[in-house]
């Protein structure tokens, strides 16, 4: 046959990205998605092509946080309203990215000195 149709467009992503929160005192980055379906999922985040901190969990339906660790090295310069890049890899052909500003987390909002 000469003329083959086009494959099928890929399904919607079954998760989506919301949030990302800067937890001073837990030293990490609550990444929060919606989901559809329970989903396996890898967070990297990195910070002008420096990667800070990546992070395996499983999402499930709803809205789900995964915390990714950050070093100390890596914390010390991220405040509120500094853009970072997450990846997130999911059961699917391809990788969703989001560049958002952090957030304050509530442990941090006193603003007092964390060690």
């Amino acid at each position: 046959m000469l003329w083959q149709q086009p494959p099928p467009p890929a399904p919607p992503p079954p998760l989506a990205f919301r949030t990302a929160t800067l937890q001073r005192a837990a030293h990490g980055i609550d990444v929060e998605m919606l989901a559809v379906a329970n989903v396996p999922v890898r967070v990297t985040i990195s910070r002008a092509g420096v990667r800070l901190g990546r992070t395996t969990g499983a999402v499930d339906r709803g809205s789900t946080f995964v915390r990714v660790r950050i070093g100390p090295k890596g914390l010390k310069p991220l405040r509120p309203g500094l853009h970072i890049h997450v990846a997130i890899e999911y059961d699917g052909p391809l990788t969703l990215h989001a560049h958002p500003a952090l957030l304050l987390g509530d442990d941090a909002a006193d603003g007092s000195p964390q060690a």
